[in-house]
């Protein structure tokens, strides 16, 4: 529902080539935010789809190639509207990996509205078989 939406927004926000909700697993891909949901809060009303969704965000690289504050520079030069919707909070995080891979990352809060437009039917014709009701 958010996730396309929401994976669009850091990817232009981060500057990232690739941003997924998939869990790392052991390689630990390097350049990739990976974002983890904790928390996704929705309702429909009136065509909408209103929600609250809190997570973490986080980068596996070279402590060179990310440098401290790299996320607070790049929300600080996003477009507004990318950042509009959402909070963030525990900036930079750090955990130190093998030899010089270091995890780093934040916290987020994106609110989001969008329309919400199920197909709606209708049902025009009914067919029997009374072959198959007996059978």
């Amino acid at each position: 529902m958010f996730e396309k939406d929401l994976g669009d927004k850091f990817k232009r926000i981060f500057d990232l080539p690739k941003v997924t909700f998939d869990q790392p697993g052991q390689s630990e891909e390097q350049g990739c935010l990976f974002v983890d949901i904790d928390k996704s809060r929705h309702r429909v009303k009136d065509g909408r789809v209103i929600g609250r969704v809190e997570g973490t965000a986080y980068v596996y690289d070279t402590g060179g190639k990310l440098p401290f504050a790299y996320f607070s520079k790049q929300i600080a030069k996003a477009d507004a509207a990318d950042t509009k919707d959402l909070f963030f909070f525990d900036m930079e995080t750090n955990e130190k990996g093998f030899l010089n891979v270091v995890k780093r990352g934040f916290g987020f809060v994106y609110l989001f509205n969008s329309q919400y437009d199920p197909e709606i039917g209708t049902i025009t014709s009914i067919e029997f078989d009374p072959e198959e009701e007996n059978a």
